[in-house]
């Protein structure tokens, strides 16, 4: 919420969902990628969890059961499904992803490929097209925190709204001060 408030502050249109189970989150990305066709700018922020299964990672719904590796085929979100939705913007695409906490269901869950692994964190992507910022590196954990915010939501909030700052460098910010306000656990 807090995200969503800095966006508009900044001048974005804005569309929220929230705790959103499996039907009600595929509708929700289907209906944001149609209305953002002709937006000059995108971003897509996601606060939740998410998870990394044979290498392509996942965005989990609330109603998620997840007993075994296939079944993020048919409970969960691709992220590349995420990204494709938003091929025909023409404008800058930017996605944000706050998802890179522990598997909550790493105690039930099993593997039932030999080839496919359960991950830690999420992992990294180099999708064309796309700016992606994760809450932590590719392979690791990102922490939730103490208060309202994640380390990684309370630095965007603070760098968000700073006039005139370069996108790159906003970037930077939000991994220096991430970085120091996690003590150097999360990166």
């Amino acid at each position: 919420r807090d995200i969503a408030n800095a966006l508009k502050k900044i001048g974005f249109e804005v569309t929220s969902g929230f705790d959103l189970d499996f039907r009600s989150m595929r509708l929700a990305v289907r209906d944001f990628s149609e209305q953002a066709e002709e937006a000059d700018i995108v971003v897509v922020y996601y606060a939740g969890h998410g998870i990394e299964v044979g290498g392509e990672n996942y965005l989990i719904p609330v109603n998620a059961e997840l007993k075994c590796d296939r079944d993020v085929d048919f409970e969960a979100i691709r992220l590349e499904a995420l990204l494709a939705s938003l091929e025909t913007v023409d404008g800058l695409k930017i996605v944000l992803v706050d998802a890179c906490r522990n598997n909550p269901f790493s105690v039930q869950m099993a593997s039932r490929n030999a080839t496919r692994s359960i991950g830690r964190g999420l992992a990294r992507i180099e999708p064309s097209g796309v700016l992606v910022g994760y809450a932590a590196k590719g392979g690791t954990f990102a922490l939730d925190g103490k208060g309202r915010n994640s380390p990684y939501a309370s630095a965007l909030l603070k760098h968000l709204t700073e006039p005139g700052l370069e996108l790159g460098k906003l970037f930077r910010k939000v991994r220096d001060t991430v970085y120091a306000a996690t003590g150097g656990e999360q990166e």
